[in-house]
């Protein structure tokens, strides 16, 4: 039984280092995140915009 065991174990092992070097996923998992960061910035930007400009045009120098 134990060899039984230790089969198990070196198979685990051998299958989580190659899970590890696997980047299948990363590449949909990035382009999604970028998606959704680039959305919530264009929205802020959208919202807070129009403030900045009025800021900035109506600073003056003396």
């Amino acid at each position: 039984m134990p060899s039984l065991l230790n089969s198990m174990l070196t198979r685990a092992a051998t299958r989580l280092r190659e899970l590890a070097h696997d980047d299948r996923g990363y590449t949909s998992e990035t382009v999604i995140w970028i998606a959704v960061l680039s959305a919530l910035a264009l929205s802020v930007g959208a919202l807070i915009g129009p403030e900045i400009v009025d800021a900035a045009r109506n600073i003056r120098f003396k």
